[in-house]
């Protein structure tokens, strides 16, 4: 049974949802739909007007299936169709890092900008709560519809691709739709999402902070307050020959604090040797197993949790600030 506090809980989310219902819903639609489109007609191209040298599976032309692929050349390229998961995902992911970005950085902001908070206060509704949601709505569902929308498209993507092949003569949907990582991949990516949830909370709570704070131009003050401390902490220590570690507050506060909500930037902070790793194993049809295992390996290090506390820090102090400034 829900309780009151619950069921405003999800009025806020849906408020947010509808409001902000281009970024989180329509965009991953619209990017999907247009992949999916000109995969379609360059796949048309490839079979009916004979420009079949344009199309490559695995790194293998697909001119004249039937007899130019040899049968461990067919089985690579139903395996490249199998686990093509995370090559047609990888660009709506990466539009979720802009949508995240952008909402939470207007997510405070706007409603000053507009006086709309001033009405939101006058309902019995706490400012923790409001935060709260503009955080599930960002790290929970937005993520969730992503990531529904980019399995609906790769599935529909590998379908155009095994139709193509039978028109050439390539018979791989028992390859294809036999193959166990056709099915896994979903479920390893919707493994994932906790990853991404934690690993983007320091740059969610800057933004918030900063959407919070910033009586004007927030963009400004979110992007380039970073930079230009890193600028001039950069030119200070080589102009007084200081000899300190810079590198680690590009990495840690400048690239942690705007990029961390771009999915799979994790990666970055796992060693040169593991990026590689993973870099192997997706050049190998994309392992996902592999991917999954890296990722989850960062719930181990302190950069995610002391990321974590920083994270929660900054989000506490943008609900004290959203309670203090009502002014556009």
């Amino acid at each position: 049974m829900s309780t009151p506090r619950t069921n405003t809980m999800k009025w806020l989310v849906k408020r947010e949802f509808w409001e902000h219902k281009g970024g989180f819903f329509w965009a991953p639609i619209i990017v999907a739909a247009i992949m999916t489109f000109f995969l379609a007609a360059s796949l048309f191209i490839a079979v009916v007007m004979g420009h079949h040298n344009h199309f490559m599976i695995g790194g293998t032309s697909v001119t004249d299936l039937s007899n130019a692929l040899t049968p461990e050349q067919q089985t690579e390229a139903a395996n490249a169709v199998a686990n093509g998961y995370m090559g047609a995902a990888s660009p709506l992911f990466g539009v979720l890092g802009f949508v995240v970005f952008f909402f939470c950085l207007g997510a405070l902001y706007d409603e000053r900008k507009d006086r709309s908070v001033l009405f939101w206060k006058s309902l019995p509704v706490s400012d923790t709560a409001t935060v709260l949601s503009k955080i599930a709505i960002a790290l929970i569902v937005a993520p969730v519809i992503t990531f529904v929308v980019a399995t609906v498209m790769s599935e529909l993507c590998g379908l155009l691709i095994c139709l193509s092949a039978e028109v050439e003569g390539l018979h791989v949907f028992g390859q294809v739709y036999g193959n166990a990582s056709l099915y896994l991949a979903p479920f390893q990516v919707a493994a994932i999402l906790p990853v991404y949830v934690l690993w983007a909370l320091p740059a969610v709570g800057w933004l918030l902070m900063v959407s919070a704070w910033a009586r004007t131009k927030p963009f400004l003050w979110a992007v380039g307050a970073p930079l230009l401390a890193g600028l001039l902490l950069t030119w200070f220590n080589a102009m007084a020959g200081l000899n300190w570690n810079v590198g680690w507050f590009w990495h840690n506060i400048v690239a942690r604090g705007l990029l961390s909500v771009m999915p799979g930037t994790w990666f970055a902070s796992h060693g040169i040797a593991n990026a590689r790793d993973m870099t192997a194993g997706m050049h190998e049809h994309s392992d996902m197993g592999l991917i999954l295992s890296q990722s989850w390996q960062m719930f181990t290090t302190a950069d995610m949790w002391i990321g974590v506390a920083a994270g929660a820090a900054m989000i506490y102090v943008a609900i004290r600030l959203r309670r203090w400034r009502d002014e556009g």
